[in-house]
């Protein structure tokens, strides 16, 4: 009874976990980007934005987009399911061959 409860309540510690750290990604994305961003513009109208050498700073925005995407589908979209069947699988597939060498 009480490994039950403990699984449920490492579980959910690792939920939160995943939800934070999703969250701390957000945090980062934005103070990191935001800055970039602006200064792209008033660079860009600075020297009249006739060069490419702001072009890196859209290419990271984009990128960094499609990857904070990707991470909010592992910690809130169908993802999980599939991974966590995997990590069980592993587990279990660890466990028995730990079994098997005692």
């Amino acid at each position: 009874m009480k490994s039950n409860r403990f699984d449920k309540f490492e579980r959910a510690r690792d939920r939160i976990a995943q939800i934070k750290g999703f969250y701390r990604h957000v945090a980062i994305f934005i103070l990191i980007n935001v800055p970039l961003i602006l200064m792209k513009g008033k660079l860009g109208d600075t020297i009249g934005y006739h060069t490419k050498a702001m072009d890196w700073v859209v290419w990271n925005f984009y990128i960094w987009c499609i990857i904070l995407a990707i991470h909010a589908l592992l910690v809130f979209g169908k993802f999980p399911l599939l991974i966590r069947k995997w990590e069980e699988r592993q587990i279990e597939k660890f466990m028995d061959d730990s079994e098997n060498e005692n």
